[in-house]
């Protein structure tokens, strides 16, 4: 019990430590537990703690004629949008592989994406809109239209 109650406050120091690199690109270490038996391809690398970090933001773009997702490293960047009604929305790769964007439910769905191409959506119903890459269905994302 004396060991659990001397090393608590190390874990703590270290926690205090390492959290705030995650975010500033200090950090360039591979996310642990991320291997995922199937899905990975042999020259593909899983993002780093800060490139996960910025792939799992939030942005809310309101009134905003155009707003752009970045596909890079193998996440939409930002992963969760919320736009207003007409908004239109360019998804743009900048990934070395083709990605799409295909919504879960039937709503939208691109073709293949290849690296440098866009994909353009005019978001015209509102609600909640989870998407995937069809190619790489770890990949998720989410567009929330609000009127």
């Amino acid at each position: 019990m004396k060991r659990l109650l001397v090393a608590l406050p190390a874990v703590a120091v270290l926690a205090a430590v390492a959290i705030p690199l995650a975010g500033t690109g200090a950090a360039k270490t591979k996310m642990p537990g991320m291997s995922m038996p199937g899905m990975s391809m042999p020259g593909m690398s899983m993002p780093t703690v800060a490139e996960a970090a910025a792939a799992h933001s939030h942005a809310v773009e309101l009134h905003r004629s155009v707003v752009h997702v970045k596909i890079m490293n193998f996440a939409f960047m930002p992963a969760h949008l919320v736009v207003s009604k007409g908004t239109r929305v360019v998804w743009t790769n900048e990934d070395s592989d083709p990605h799409t964007v295909t919504s879960n439910r039937p709503a939208f769905a691109s073709q293949a994406i290849v690296t440098g191409a866009k994909y353009t959506l005019m978001a015209r119903r509102t609600g909640n809109f989870p998407y995937h890459c069809q190619i790489h269905p770890f990949m998720h994302g989410t567009l929330v239209v609000q009127g």
